[in-house]
């Protein structure tokens, strides 16, 4: 009997001992500084620049992860994962710079140097600059308002694992890949901003979750007819009936916003890529 108290004892200890290690290095992955300087970028004020920045912030998934109109939103709530809950943007931006959130955006740096989890610098970093200016000139004109969620991101005993084992990684990208203006080749441009924040060209995956299956891309792309892409970027309505779940979300809410003649860059750039193959 006495062993088995021991042995309890010896087990109860280990559990708090991970405890432990699991919430203090998390929270060490949560705080860590990340020295990436401030993004220099000039923003206009006039209206058509202001309303191509809100057409992009469609594009880019600015509206569909901060919610339509900017005032947040719970994405996941588990409560052995945790919260993903996008802040209010304008109650966020009002405490930075421009240059600030200009960082915060392309490289995933918040103003006291921590990282982001699930903003996709990835494909964010490759905004051009006078895109970016739009985008930052269009939150500007954000107000707080009765609406904003109150909720914000925390991370439960899975969340913090997978922060700590670097599953769940920071999105802070120091690297500069971005272009002063929208390149040409806007096909190209805007798979690298928009549909490779989920995607990859030649592989299949998961998202963050782990479980939200993701196609390879140009494959799946080539594969549609061009009236039927269309359709799927505008409405998220696949060539089956069955739901297209978080693509059906994000194309009715982000990808609407592109314009015929984007459309068919993005399939005709995403054609070429399946032909080439994987590289």
């Amino acid at each position: 009997m006495r062993w088995i108290v021991r042995g309890l004892a010896v087990l109860a200890g280990l559990v708090m001992l991970f405890v432990v290690i699991l919430y203090a290095g998390s929270e060490w992955v949560l705080r860590r500084g990340h020295q990436v300087p401030q993004v220099a970028i000039a923003v206009p004020r006039d209206a058509a620049s202001i309303a191509e920045g809100g057409r992009l912030a469609k594009i880019v998934m600015c509206r569909d992860c901060h919610a339509a109109d900017g005032q947040g939103q719970v994405i996941v709530s588990d409560p052995m994962f945790g919260t993903i809950a996008p802040p209010p943007i304008a109650e966020m931006a009002a405490k930075l710079s421009d240059a600030e959130l200009a960082r915060l955006i392309r490289h995933g740096v918040k103003r006291d140097g921590s990282s982001t989890f699930t903003m996709p610098s990835h494909s964010l970093g490759r905004i051009a600059d006078d895109d970016l200016g739009k985008i930052i000139a269009w939150v500007r004109t954000l107000k707080p308002g009765p609406k904003d969620s109150k909720v914000r991101s925390s991370y439960g005993p899975i969340g913090r694992f997978l922060l700590l084992t670097g599953t769940l990684p920071a999105m802070a990208n120091p690297a500069n890949v971005s272009t002063a203006t929208r390149p040409a080749d806007t096909g190209r441009y805007y798979v690298n901003v928009a549909c490779l924040a989920c995607h990859k060209l030649h592989e299949a995956g998961t998202m963050e979750d782990g479980t939200t299956k993701v196609p390879a891309l140009a494959p799946m792309a080539a594969s549609y007819d061009p009236a039927a892409f269309a359709r799927l970027m505008r409405t998220g309505q696949g060539m089956s009936k069955r739901d297209l779940g978080l693509m059906g979300v994000v194309a009715r809410n982000g990808f609407s916003a592109f314009t015929d003649g984007e459309i068919a860059a993005v399939q005709a750039y995403l054609k070429g890529e399946a032909e080439k193959g994987p590289r």
